[in-house]
Formats: structure tokens, sequence, C-alpha cells
């Protein structure tokens, strides 16, 4: 194993994991991301969080030299830093949400070519269908849920209100959809919103800009007139959030690819039309962005309410009242865990488990 055969089976060892392409893209991407002074520093780190201190004494540096190589990581988006009175931590994290969110500004942009093909040459996509998703789509306003009651976690206002920091930057999907030849998704670049450490992160590396919390709930209400939903880090803080679009979405488009257990796992609630309401204009058809609701020859709305993501874009259209959105029953519906950390453990050990099938 060279250097990089060794990052990509430590970086195939955290979350989702980075399992290999039959064409080797994995390698490639990370030759693009990593030099090999990077490679060395980053597999000398420890499990979860370290300080500089901790990092140097468990690899024979002083403190000084420690915090250059893993200050000098955490500004190339390889690993994660956060801020604490003793100190500044350190993480490896997975490759989504991690590495390849924090490329967006990376100059030495090549690796944007190989990705496409690591997505098609691995199993990837197939290993991330069989966990919990990354993402967990939650209704735009809650007043479209049935009864407008809907838990804390899945009301964005209330998901905001955990936070004090925002920062918002360039949606990493739709700056590779720009690269298609043909029918490029044209919604707003600027939406990929993180909070608190992450916010921090993010602006300290040059990925995004602070903004304020009126200003991120605005950017999430604008998806309503253009086909954007609200995509939430699958925890119950949100740290991330996205307005995703079934044209410029990797993870939506991923969800199609490559169905499986995970489709279930997406949101917790679904539309369901009052037939007597319905004026069967065929308004919420057009709206919806996934094709989850469909016109039939008698002119009746049907709706797909297995693969229904909840968001709630076809009930802001509807002038009768018709639909409304419905919570799955109890023994449907599931409770995320508390932080992406814990998300990521839950990852983790899914992926570990699916290892040899998967690998």
């Amino acid at each position: 194993m060279d250097i990089y055969d060794k990052l990509t089976a430590r970086i195939d060892e955290i979350g989702f994991g980075f399992p290999k392409s039959i064409i080797r893209s994995d390698k490639r991407i990370m030759k693009d991301i990593f030099s090999e002074e990077d490679c060395a520093d980053y597999l000398l780190m420890a499990d979860g969080y370290q300080t500089a201190k901790q990092y140097a004494e468990r690899n024979g540096f002083t403190e000084e030299v420690a915090k250059e190589k893993l200050d000098r990581m955490a500004f190339k988006g390889q690993i994660f830093r956060r801020h604490r009175l003793e100190g500044d931590e350190y993480a490896q994290h997975p490759f989504v949400l991690g590495i390849l969110e924090w490329q967006v500004k990376n100059p030495r942009n090549k690796w944007l070519v190989p990705l496409f093909s690591y997505i098609m040459t691995s199993k990837w996509g197939k290993r991330m269908s069989q966990t919990m998703p990354f993402y967990r789509s939650i209704p735009m306003r809650r007043e479209f849920v049935e009864g407008g009651v809907v838990m804390p976690y899945e009301d964005i206002e209330q998901v905001l209100d955990r936070h004090t920091k925002f920062a918002v930057g360039t949606c990493l999907c739709r700056l590779m959809d720009k690269m298609k030849p043909s029918n490029p998704c044209n919604h707003p670049m600027e939406t990929c919103i993180m909070t608190d450490d992450y916010a921090e992160f993010y602006v300290e590396i040059g990925c995004g800009r602070y903004i304020t919390k009126e200003e991120t709930l605005a950017i999430l209400r604008e998806g309503e007139k253009d086909g954007r939903i609200i995509n939430v880090t699958n925890s119950q803080e949100g740290e991330n959030i996205c307005s995703c679009c079934a044209c410029g979405c990797g993870m939506l488009v991923m969800k199609k690819m490559f169905p499986g257990p995970s489709k279930d796992l997406w949101a917790n609630y679904f539309s369901v039309i009052d037939s007597e309401k319905c004026v069967q204009c065929g308004a919420c058809v057009k709206k919806c962005p996934f094709g989850i609701l469909k016109k039939a020859k008698d002119g009746s709305i049907k709706i797909d309410t297995a693969n229904c993501l909840g968001c709630g874009l076809c009930v802001s259209v509807c002038k009768t009242g018709a639909l409304k959105l419905n919570r799955k029953p109890d023994d449907k519906a599931y409770t995320p865990p508390e932080k992406y950390e814990d998300a990521i453990e839950i990852w983790t050990r899914n992926t570990k488990k699916d290892y040899k099938r998967f690998k």
C-alpha cells in the first residue's frame, strides 16, 4: 500500500466511508486534495477530537510543530477544527459532510472530474442507501402539517433557534452541476448553510460568509418559489442545512439511483389529498420537483406516498386547501440522533457492519 492507499483506507472507516473505485478514482481525488506530507500528518491523528498538545505527545513533535501541521490541514479542508476555551480541537471527519464540502473553494479543482466517475464506479452510493440517510427532509412551514403540530427537530424555525451562528456558502452540488454540457441547474448557488462551530470553520477556511438567522430563514423560504426543499443534517441539532433541488442535489440524485432502506428515513411526513376539495387544477403536480404527484387519466391527483419527501411544496400552491402533510404513524416515524457527531457514529457502525458486502 502506498500512502494514498492508506489515506483512502482510513477515510473509509469514517461515516459512510470512502470505498474503493474500480478505476481508483478515489485515489485521484485524494491526490488533488492531499499532498504526501498531508497524508502522513493526517494518518498520525488519533480517533476523535484532539488538541495540538495531545497530537504532539502522541507523535513526538513540539506543540508548536503539531499546531502548524493541524492548522495546515484544517485550512485545506482536510480535517475539522473547533475553538474551545482550553484550546483548539481537531478531528478527522467523513468524506461527506466533511472533506468534500470543504473543497468548494479549493483552487486545485481537478478533483471535480474524477468525483463524477467515483460515484459511478464505487459502492459509495449503494452503501449509503443501506443506512440512515445523510439528510432528512422537513416541512417548509409548520402550517403545512395537518393540525400544525410538529416535533421541534422538524420545524425549521425551532431548528434555527438551537444555534447562534450561521454561515452560507456555495452549494458544491450545483457547482458540479454547472459542468454538465446541457440543462445545468439554474437555482441559486449560495444556499449551503452551516451553524455554530461549523459556521466558524466554514468562514475561517474561506468557504462561506456569516449571515443572520433571519437571512438564513429567508434563503430557505425562497425555495417555495423555485422548487427547492429544506434538507437538514440527520440530527436533531441540524448543524448543516441545505436548500436542495431535484436537478442539482447529489444526495437526492443518489437517493433515486440507489434505492434502499434509507428511503424510509428521509422524512416523517407525506402529502395527502382531500378529493372533495381538489379541483384537479394540477398546480401541485407541476410544483413537485420529484414527480411524486401525478395526474391520472380521470383527472384525479395520485400521490406516491412511499417516496414523498414531506416538504410541502405541493401544499404551498394548493388554493383550495385540498393538500396537507400528515405525519407517519409512530411505528414508521423515527427520531434522529441528537448531534451530527452521533450520526457519524451510527453511520460508521453500520458501514463497518456491512463493510465486506459493500467494500
